[in-house]
C-alpha cells in the first residue's frame, strides 16, 4: 500500500479497510476508513456509491452485509468482553487483532459442515474484490513489477505462447492486477523475451561448466588416441562429470575433439623424432 504522511489524516480515512463480495453478483461492498459504504464491482471497474441496479432485489441481504463489517466485528467482541480496553488500542493492536479474526473465522468455516463449493466461491469473490481494490491503489510500475514475479515463480516457459501458460497463472490473484488481457499479454510478451536470452545465457554457461568438467574426466583417464568413445563411456558413464553432459551426441563431439587433439599431439611427436634422425 502506498504510504500517506500522518498530517494528512482525512486522505488516510477516505481510504478502503475492508470489502466483501455480495454472494450471487459481481459486486462488493466496500467500507472506508471513515465508515461509509460504497458498491464495486471488479469486472468492469466500477465504484458507485448508491446501490447498484442489479442489486435492488438484495435489500435483505445487502443491509445483513452492511451491518456487519468484517474489520469491526473483533472490535466489538473485544469492547463486549473487556469494556473499554479496546478503545484504547493502537493501529498495529487493530490490525493484529483483525488478522486474528480472519484466521478464526477461517478455522471455523472449515469446521462447519457447509457447502465446499459455497465457500469456494465466497473466498474467490472475496480475493477478487481485494485483488480488485489493491490495484487501484499500487501504481502501475509496481503491479507490473509484481504480474512478472508471478510469471517466473509460477514456472512459465519462456519458450511457449501466452495460451499454453495460462492456465499456470489465471488462478493467481496477482493475475488481477493489471486492468485487461492485452495488458497482461503484453507483460507477457516482454517477459518471455528476456527470460528467453536469460535462460539460452543460463544454459550455455552450464554447458560450459559440464564440458571442463568432461574435459577433465577426460585427461583423468588416460586413454590414447586409439581409445573409443564406447570404451570410455563404458568405463566412465556413472562418474558425475560425465552425466553432467547430458546429450549423448555432445558427450561424443567432447570425446572425439580430445581425440583429435591427441593424434595431432603423436603426428607432431613422430615428426619432431624424424627431423632429430
Amino acid at each position: 500500500m502506498v504510504e500517506v504522511p500522518m498530517e494528512e489524516e482525512d486522505v488516510k480515512d477516505k481510504r478502503p479497510v475492508a470489502t466483501t463480495p455480495v454472494p450471487g453478483s459481481p459486486w462488493c461492498v466496500v467500507w472506508t476508513g471513515d465508515d461509509r459504504v460504497f458498491f464495486f464491482n471488479p469486472t468492469i471497474q466500477l465504484s458507485v456509491w448508491d446501490q447498484p441496479v442489479d442489486l435492488k432485489d438484495r435489500g435483505e441481504d445487502l443491509n445483513r452485509i452492511i451491518e456487519d463489517p468484517p474489520h469491526k466485528r473483533k472490535k466489538d467482541s473485544l469492547s463486549t468482553e473487556g469494556g473499554s480496553n479496546s478503545s484504547s488500542a493502537d493501529d498495529d493492536d487493530a490490525d493484529d487483532d483483525e488478522d486474528e479474526y480472519y484466521l478464526k473465522t477461517k478455522r471455523n468455516k472449515l469446521e462447519e459442515p457447509a457447502d465446499g463449493n459455497e465457500v469456494l466461491r465466497e473466498r474467490a469473490g472475496a480475493d477478487t474484490c481485494d485483488t480488485a481494490l489493491h490495484r487501484t491503489v499500487l501504481p502501475l510500475g509496481l503491479r507490473i513489477t509484481h504480474f512478472r514475479d508471478m510469471l517466473l515463480e509460477r514456472g512459465v516457459s519462456a519458450f511457449s505462447t501466452w495460451e499454453k501458460e495460462l492456465h499456470k497463472i489465471v488462478f493467481d490473484p496477482r493475475y488481477l492486477l493489471l486492468n485487461s488481457a492485452e495488458e497482461r499479454k503484453q507483460v507477457f510478451d516482454q517477459f518471455v523475451k528476456v527470460r528467453m536470452k536469460e535462460e539460452h545465457k543460463e544454459k550455455q554457461s552450464k554447458l560450459l561448466q559440464a564440458k571442463d568438467q568432461y574435459r577433465k574426466l577426460l585427461e583423468e583417464s588416460k586413454i590414447t588416441s586409439r581409445s573409443t568413445f564406447k570404451e570410455f563411456s563404458d568405463k566412465y558413464g556413472r562418474d558425475q562429470r560425465f552425466k553432467q553432459v547430458l546429450k549423448k551426441k555432445d558427450q561424443e563431439h567432447f570425446f572425439n575433439q580430445f581425440i583429435n587433439a591427441l593424434k595431432k599431439r603423436d603426428k607432431e611427436n613422430r615428426m619432431r623424432l624424424r627431423k632429430m634422425r
